[in-house]
């Protein structure tokens, strides 16, 4: 069962090079997103923790969601449950 997520990003234009921009000039978005369910990491000081989606996963998405040539720049991903900052 996919989870949802809310991820926050940028989105680095087409045609734009990694030093042909500043980050604040990027137009930012927030978006839900459903990606698959997080995997157990183990116990630390008696809590349970959870993998989130891959990287590479979350990008995906992301990108079905842009005009072609478009790159999402990823700043954040959180369960959709948890509080937003």
């Amino acid at each position: 069962m996919p989870t949802q997520y809310r991820i926050t990003y940028r989105v680095l234009p087409s045609g734009v090079g990694p030093d042909d921009y500043e980050p604040a000039d990027l137009e930012k978005r927030t978006e839900l997103v459903e990606l698959s369910d997080p995997e157990p990491a183990g116990e630390v000081a008696g809590q349970m923790l959870h993998y989130g989606p891959s990287h590479a996963e979350v990008k995906a998405a992301l990108r079905g969601r842009l005009a072609p040539g478009e790159e999402p720049v990823v700043l954040k991903v959180r369960h959709a449950a948890d509080p937003e900052d």
